[in-house]
């Protein structure tokens, strides 16, 4: 596992310090040539230095979260809970491992991630799952910040009651740039704004290449993307998964459809009308490829009479989550849709750059599950 950010730090400052003699050293005079100052002037000095204290340092952190809130700590938070799965990956993001979280809602849905880059998490409090959070189990670990996504942000209150500052980080309508903006958030309430930058940086950079390499794509496929507990629910437009397919240049069939931020029930005579070219399905279905392809109702389907049905990655981490890492699912969907315009070693070598940028690791194509 790699060294914590606390640690660099520290080693940073331990090798500063052991300089700090050298360089004296080498600035000395030789002993002949050293004066000790008049008495008089020595005591004036001190007097002077005595008299000028150096002031305290403010250490505090502000932000306004996505709801409008002003969230102010004392000082970076130290201690974090993370509620749910892609909140929480920011924080360990920014952290580079188990730098932050003390206390955790779901971490499942991670896949195996988390095995590899922070296995001490089995060991962290569960503090509940969804909205049925333990507040006396916040307060036992000591957090000094908890973080939530738009749809718990009405607990936000309760923590506050029970002394744990909250920050609502990541809002509903799902999108890269709010991606970027928990990242920023969060990097100023850790005190990472410098990681944080370059981590959105590299966002930026991905995005744009991207778009560049799609625009080059020769037709624009109609595209479904499919829900975890059924092959008849669907991603509609409020959520990343459409914004995902938009950007690789194709049509999310369903993009119209009415709902929140979430996976929509329709009919399967919806779904045929629409008749799309291409489906995604996401690691964490409850159902399989072969469960569509194989399906009488569905092989009228051009997806299906194709072969075109996938599964999203990665066996690591959902790669279609509000998270950083859908950066490689993005680039995945662009090299299943248009494989030759970027390869699959591309996708793993693009992939290796951002896990080894933010946890100091690599993986190989089986561990993620590409080939």
């Amino acid at each position: 596992m790699k060294e914590s950010m606390k640690a660099r730090k520290a080693t940073s400052l331990l090798l500063a310090v052991l300089l700090i003699p050298a360089v004296f050293l080498g600035c000395a005079k030789p002993a002949e040539e050293a004066q000790a100052p008049p008495a008089a002037e020595t005591q004036e000095t001190q007097g002077t230095q005595e008299e000028t204290p150096a002031g305290p340092v403010d250490t505090t952190v502000s932000i306004v979260d996505i709801t409008g809130r002003t969230v102010t700590l004392p000082k970076p938070a130290e201690r974090v809970i993370g509620t749910h799965n892609p909140t929480m990956n920011i924080a360990i993001i920014l952290g580079g491992g188990g730098e932050y979280i003390v206390g955790f809602g779901n971490k499942n849905m991670a896949g195996n991630l988390y095995s590899y880059v922070y296995p001490e998490l089995d060991d962290v409090v569960q503090i509940g799952k969804g909205r049925e959070i333990n507040i006396e189990s916040c307060v036992e670990v000591k957090a000094d910040l908890i973080i939530l996504p738009e749809r718990f942000a009405d607990l936000a209150s309760q923590f506050e009651a029970a002394g744990i500052p909250a920050a609502v980080i990541l809002p509903n309508n799902e999108s890269y740039e709010s991606i970027k903006e928990s990242i920023r958030l969060l990097g100023i309430l850790l005190g990472e704004e410098e990681r944080a930058s370059s981590i959105i940086s590299f966002f930026d950079e991905k995005i744009g290449s991207v778009k560049a390499i799609a625009a080059q794509a020769p037709e624009s496929p109609k595209v479904m993307f499919t829900g975890a507990s059924s092959q008849l629910s669907v991603a509609n437009g409020s959520m990343l998964q459409s914004v995902m397919i938009e950007t690789v240049g194709a049509t999310n069939v369903a993009k119209e459809v009415d709902g929140g931020g979430d996976f929509i029930e329709v009919s399967l005579e919806e779904i045929v009308g629409w008749n799309p070219d291409v489906i995604f399905i996401p690691a964490y279905a409850s159902y399989s490829v072969d469960d569509v392809l194989n399906d009488p109702a569905w092989s009228s389907i051009n997806a299906v009479k194709n072969g075109k049905v996938y599964q999203f990655p990665s066996l690591l981490e959902p790669w279609d989550y509000p998270t950083p890492s859908t950066l490689m699912g993005l680039e995945w969907m662009l090299s299943s849709l248009y494989p030759e315009l970027i390869s699959q070693d591309q996708v793993l070598e693009d992939a290796n750059t951002y896990y080894k940028m933010v946890y100091g690791q690599t993986f190989t194509a089986e561990q993620l599950g590409l080939k």
